[in-house]
């Protein structure tokens, strides 16, 4: 998808912790800026891909400083049980240095780490990167890449964190200088990931509001045209939302209600508790930060239709994904042999 869009390979970086072989090998066609080594194990099968291609594969590698941070579980990637990344604490870490380095088939770029995502404290990310200059400093390793990652934490409702990123990218880049002063050391290329933190911002989910009603419990309910299928999100890892009606968007919140997906789970609600004023058939929903993570998560679910995605700029609007259709081609077809 990167090569169709025209991105140059010099841009691109190959992350996962289980690359197949097709994917490796596409990567050292293309001659990308780095393929992120995850494990031990894949730094093995890499080096003999690349001894087959001819030509020594450019790589960063994946360490987990075994560090926990503040976010939910399923989006903490960082600590001693992670599935991701080459631990420090058993020596992976120092471990894949010293084998990259030794290798004529590999050209080791960079140090890479993740903590997780929603992380509104920057000192985690002071202490990973001291970590990171610990270990490659006692390999023998001087990086000419640095990336702590990414995942500083976005406002999803009105009670979240500030999401200024001025913390983190301070932090950052001071860690990286002290570090570098005290080694006395070149400094090196420094790559952020802020791909949440910008994408989530500029994007607005729009539901339409259908069905209310009322639970014994006294629960009132207002059912939207989507839910799970095209945000899996809340029922994945327990995300918070807000939402504002379109037509009454300065209306006084005046009726505590639970907004509930239209498909088969318990588990199909979008926002457990808010507040709103009196909705109608018809209304539209407008969640915001909803840019990132909705449609990249987005399934077919219950043979749910894909919604559009529209990019609205100085009053023009453009069709950048087209609503799914049963009737499209390709749409679910069965041929009958």
């Amino acid at each position: 998808m990167a090569q169709k869009a025209g991105f140059p390979a010099d841009v691109i970086h190959l992350h996962g912790n289980n690359k197949t072989e097709a994917e490796l090998r596409a990567a050292l066609e293309w001659n990308i800026q780095a393929i992120v080594v995850d494990s031990l194990d894949e730094l093995a099968f890499l080096e003999t891909l690349a001894a087959e291609h001819g030509h020594p594969a450019r790589i960063w590698l994946r360490i987990t400083p075994d560090l926990n941070v503040n976010t939910h579980p399923h989006i903490e990637t960082s600590h001693s049980d992670s599935k991701f990344g080459l631990h420090i604490q058993n020596g992976e870490a120092a471990e894949a240095i010293r084998r990259a380095l030794a290798s004529p088939w590999f050209k080791l770029a960079g140090l890479h780490t993740h903590l997780g995502s929603q992380i509104f404290e920057a000192e985690p990310y002071r202490q990973a990167i001291g970590m990171l200059f610990e270990v490659a400093r006692a390999n023998d390793y001087i990086p000419e890449e640095i990336s702590p990652g990414g995942g500083w934490g976005v406002r999803y409702t009105d009670t979240d964190s500030s999401d200024d990123a001025k913390p983190w990218v301070r932090t950052v880049a001071e860690a990286v200088q002290e570090a570098c002063k005290a080694y006395n050391w070149s400094l090196p290329r420094l790559v952020l990931e802020p791909g949440r933190w910008l994408v989530a911002r500029a994007g607005v989910a729009v539901y339409t509001v259908g069905t209310q009603k009322t639970t014994p419990t006294g629960t009132h309910i207002v059912a939207i045209d989507g839910g799970l299928a095209d945000n899996p999100r809340v029922a994945l890892y327990g995300a918070h939302y807000t939402a504002r009606v379109v037509q009454r968007a300065a209306a006084p919140p005046s009726e505590k209600v639970r907004v509930v997906g239209k498909f088969c789970e318990s588990g199909d609600v979008l926002i457990p508790e808010i507040l709103l004023p009196p909705v109608e058939r018809g209304d539209l929903l407008a969640t915001p930060a909803s840019g990132a993570y909705q449609l990249s998560m987005a399934s077919n679910y219950n043979f749910a239709a894909r919604p559009p995605a529209l990019w609205l700029e100085e009053g023009s609007v453009e069709v950048m994904q087209c609503c799914e259709q049963p009737d499209q081609p390709g749409w679910w077809v069965y041929e009958k042999k």
